[in-house]
């Protein structure tokens, strides 16, 4: 599969001597979001799991990104690359096209091994609609859902950017009654997440018990209004969810 609906950015945003230069000899925008020609070998960027790597050629594979950025590829991943919002599983052999805007980043977790010590099935405590189940499946999440009195779908091993304490973390967000007519508000991680460099996280302060187990609150909301009960769902509600904890640390 060649991934060519989106892609990446340049190593930077200066201009190299020559870059994108209009007829007028002033500067233009090259191709997408990636180097104009005259760029020589200019690198395009790739965010790997928080690892910037970079590419003379405006493709790569995906098994050499992973290369790059340190990652064993034969350690067996699921592999997910976010595409203006979307997300998609893609696999080893792919070619990704960084030429045309919109590619953000591959998102790798470990794909769930059965060592036959009799693991639990994952709970499923209430049914999540339909096209969230295709979603956390096809984005290959560990997931289940727990009713403690209040609905919560929880996500394991929630992947986190570069810049926490942690690399990942359990990931739970309250899944209203009236879902999908009520919207979905906040997440909560556990074990509590903190920056690296210790600067406090605003309106993270606060524990939530979930099923015995204390979890991090994050009071992060959407603008009034914005929820769509046709269109939004747990896979909108994740990307703000990425958005704010990618924001916390600029990543």
């Amino acid at each position: 599969m060649n991934i060519k609906e989106a892609g990446g950015e340049p190593a930077d945003h200066n201009q190299s001597p020559g870059q994108g230069n209009g007829p007028d000899g002033n500067p233009g925008q090259g191709h997408g979001n990636g180097s104009g020609p005259g760029n020589g070998k200019a690198p395009w960027k790739l965010n790997v799991q928080g690892v910037v790597v970079e590419s003379e050629s405006p493709t790569i594979i995906v098994e050499d990104a992973l290369r790059l950025a340190g990652i064993d590829p034969a350690q067996g991943w699921i592999i997910v690359l976010k595409i203006r919002g979307e997300k998609r599983q893609v696999q080893l052999g792919d070619s990704i096209d960084l030429s045309l805007p919109g590619i953000e980043r591959l998102r790798l977790t470990p794909k769930q091994i059965n060592n036959g010590d009799g693991q639990a099935a994952p709970l499923r405590d209430f049914e999540l609609l339909p096209k969230d189940k295709l979603f956390l499946d096809g984005c290959g999440y560990e997931w289940q859902t727990v009713n403690d009195g209040r609905r919560w779908l929880i996500i394991s091993a929630y992947p986190l950017p570069a810049g926490y304490d942690r690399a990942t973390c359990d990931l739970a967000i309250e899944v209203p009654e009236m879902y999908p007519a009520a919207e979905l508000d906040m997440f909560y991680c556990n074990p509590p997440i903190r920056r690296a460099d210790g600067v406090a996280i605003e309106k993270a302060d606060v524990k939530q018990q979930i099923a015995g187990v204390t979890f991090q609150r994050w009071s992060r909301h959407r603008a009034p209004g914005i929820w769509s009960p046709r269109h939004d769902g747990v896979a909108t509600h994740l990307g703000l969810v990425e958005e704010s904890i990618a924001r916390e640390v600029g990543a």
